[in-house]
């Protein structure tokens, strides 16, 4: 069925809608709970303690940012349970939808944060170090942002 098909009939059911967002903060999740758990790991390595102060402040912040990503991204499931007591309601699609989405600006900020260390680690250039974190998180929230925003913009004006 086409989305103008869809639409003439209603749109997509709210149930529907709820399995897609709870789907995807399923297929975000794993991701950056594996990141989260490697950011843990790196600090206990003696690599680490040779890394500029500033380096491992840097790598600190953005073990907060994909911390603060993981919590958004299961708190979805925590609110249905307790706050909706596991109905399907249009109030928490709309809560599950913001949280997925809200969590995906700390999450490239975390990632940026230690491509900005592992750049200046192996170029030992600072300004190279944030030019490529600049460059990535401008390419996350390009694509995470940008072109949905974008194409949003040309589906309404269609």
């Amino acid at each position: 069925m086409s989305k103008k098909e869809d639409a003439a009939e209603g749109g997509t059911k709210l149930t529907d809608k709820i399995k897609h967002v709870l789907t995807e903060a399923r297929v975000v999740l794993p991701g950056a709970q594996a990141l989260l758990g490697f950011q843990f790991v790196i600090t206990l390595m003696e690599s680490f303690e040779k890394l500029p102060l500033s380096s491992r402040y840097v790598h600190l912040a953005s073990l907060a940012m994909v911390a603060l990503s993981v919590v958004l991204l299961m708190t979805p499931a925590a609110y249905h349970r307790i706050v909706e007591r596991g109905e399907e309601t249009e109030h928490f699609h709309g809560v599950a939808s913001r949280l997925l989405i809200a969590s995906m600006v700390p999450l490239a900020l975390g990632v940026s944060g230690d491509f900005f260390v592992v750049v200046r680690k192996i170029t030992e250039s600072t300004t190279s170090a944030v030019a490529a974190a600049l460059v990535s998180l401008l390419f996350f929230y390009g694509l995470w942002f940008g072109l949905t925003i974008y194409r949003r913009g040309r589906q309404v004006a269609s």
